[in-house]
């Protein structure tokens, strides 16, 4: 082959090399764009991946507060120790150490060790600061201690009101842990993350970390109404006394419930212990309807009042009982009245049976039960607890009016309807909603949503509020409420009540004393419930007095 073909073919070659050469560099290239510019992250992230293990400490929830951001829950700090099987050195003494300081058996201690979980947690129960300290110098592999908030404590305050969650899977099941779950529970978890290397060996100088999960949204809190000092005044009353019943105190001026309280109380992080008790510490008795009894007459005192047709000047006498249709109504107070003539103020201060029915028989059940109604009896107040029950007003048709003069009969409400109805008497018949949900807060305490208060209503004229409370003021100063009044602060106003509600096993007869303090410039509604109290002038009249006593003394407003 002649010099000069040999030549151009060597060319091609180079040439054809070249151009393979250049489309290999190019797709090189392209490749590590790919990776280093489009694909960056999701390669940076497994990379990471390999080297950190993570150990969820569970999913936070929002924290529940008072009005002046005092916490109900998250209130105490307990110290864990957390122990990662697969990065442990040294089993024994880890063993021995983990049972000094939880408390447990060393066989108990091994048996959790040995286990196949990825991590382990203990409660730090005996305290040992020597052993803690070995522990937080990281020279026992495997093994931290963190410090982590608890839900509730043994102290807490408000239960009923706050409820619980369950322990599987942390939802609300009771109270506002229930009704605002979906709040509480878009807080961001927690973890604990171990650098390592390729044989998962935990690197030096990096150990273990607690960091946050990134958040989709805002951390929620709840900030309650309810004011945690008057909580706790009314908590300590009713352990004090050994009530089983139910107390609400309410901010006349604006509905918000400052205190509700139930007894019977529960550990809420104990619930299967009262699954199938017969105590009722489960149910909140301020949310729960009840007969009403004496209490009614105020119901029935508003509507003469309001309607114009009956003589407030005219005088009754009181036989000591009264025939309506088949039925005979006694008067259990006769003996404070008997064989002289009373007016209405005085009926309603002595809580005269007779002389009410007498007045019921003169308006009839549709005025009554109209203004109860309007009142806010037999309806629900506080959409923020899911357990609140409405109560029941029955119509003119369904109950007589000797049971609906004297709150008997059919006739169930609720403490906290009972509080929300002194509330507008004491406000000059101005009723405001029920408030127990002030404000969704972010983690910094800002306000994220202000809830409405809604708009006032007149419910009574003023002549008609300001002619009911002095009549509640004569119940406490010479009437059945004697031992609810409050002298030297302001005094107290109120109205006893006693209800007899038919049982299998005989009657239970439940005692209320619903009130305002002080009686000069209202600012509490407080209502007691004493569940079987048998009388309410002798037993609700004195809890709500030392109620009212502690909160004029001691809340500053």
């Amino acid at each position: 082959m002649p010099d000069h073909e040999v030549s151009l073919a060597s060319k091609k070659r180079i040439l054809l090399i070249g151009i393979l050469f250049i489309i290999l560099c190019m797709a090189l290239l392209a490749r590590l764009f790919f990776i280093q510019i489009i694909k960056n992250k999701e390669y940076s992230k497994k990379a990471v991946q390999q080297r950190l293990m993570s150990i969820s400490l569970g999913a936070d929830r929002g924290n529940i507060y008072d009005r002046n951001f005092i916490p109900f829950t998250g209130r105490e700090i307990h110290k864990y120790i957390i122990v990662y099987p697969a990065y442990i050195q040294d089993r024994n003494t880890t063993i021995s150490i983990i049972s000094k300081l939880s408390g447990l058996s060393r066989d108990a201690a091994a048996k959790k060790i040995n286990s196949n979980a990825d991590a382990l947690e203990f409660l730090y129960e005996n305290r040992d600061d020597e052993l803690l300290s070995f522990i937080e110098s990281g020279k026992l592999k495997g093994v931290i201690a963190i410090e982590k908030s608890q839900r509730y404590s043994a102290g807490s305050i408000g239960r009923h009101v706050i409820g619980y969650i369950s322990k599987s899977d942390r939802k609300g099941e009771m109270g506002i842990e229930k009704s605002m779950n979906n709040y509480l529970s878009a807080v961001t978890g927690k973890s604990i993350i171990a650098v390592v290397d390729s044989s998962k060996n935990i690197i030096p100088g990096l150990g273990f970390r607690k960091v946050e999960a990134s958040s989709q949204g805002i951390n929620y809190g709840i900030k309650l109404t309810m004011d945690y000092h008057i909580q706790n005044i009314v908590e300590e009353i009713m352990d004090k006394n050994d009530v089983n019943g139910a107390i609400v105190v309410m901010d006349i001026k604006t509905g918000d419930i400052l205190a509700m309280a139930s007894h019977p109380d529960y550990e809420q992080d104990n619930i299967q212990k009262y699954i199938n008790s017969n105590g009722e510490e489960l149910i909140n008795k301020a949310i729960w309807p009840y007969d009403l009894g004496s209490v009614f007459k105020i119901v029935v005192a508003a509507a003469a009042i309001e309607s114009g047709k009956i003589d407030l000047d005219q005088k009754y006498i009181c036989e000591g009982s009264i025939t309506v249709g088949n039925s005979v109504i006694n008067c259990s107070t006769h003996k404070s009245h008997e064989n002289r003539e009373i007016t209405i103020d005085e009926a309603f201060a002595l809580s005269c049976n007779t002389t009410f029915v007498k007045i019921g028989l003169e308006l009839g059940a549709d005025p009554i039960l109209n203004m109860a109604k309007k009142l806010g009896l037999g309806e629900k107040q506080c959409y923020e607890i899911l357990e609140e029950k409405a109560g029941y007003i029955p119509n003119s048709q369904e109950e007589g009016i000797g049971n609906i003069s004297i709150g008997q009969g059919k006739i169930q409400v609720t403490p906290l309807q009972v509080t929300a109805m002194m509330a507008s008497i004491a406000n000059n018949g101005i009723r405001y909603d029920a408030r127990l949900i002030d404000e969704l807060i972010n983690e910094d305490g800002g306000t994220v949503k202000k809830i409405d208060k809604g708009n006032p209503r007149i419910v009574l004229s003023p002549t008609t509020a300001y002619r009911l409370k002095r009549m509640l003021r004569d119940v406490t100063v010479f009437g059945t409420g004697k031992q609810a009044n409050i002298e030297g602060l302001g005094g107290s106003s109120g109205k006893t009540g006693t209800a007899e509600t038919g049982m299998e096993n005989g009657k239970i007869i439940h005692g209320w004393f619903t009130g305002f303090i002080p009686s000069n410039e209202p600012r509490y509604a407080i209502t007691v419930f004493i569940n079987n109290g048998r009388s309410g002038g002798s037993s609700a009249a004195p809890i709500f007095k030392q109620v009212g006593e502690n909160i004029l003394t001691n809340i500053k407003r």
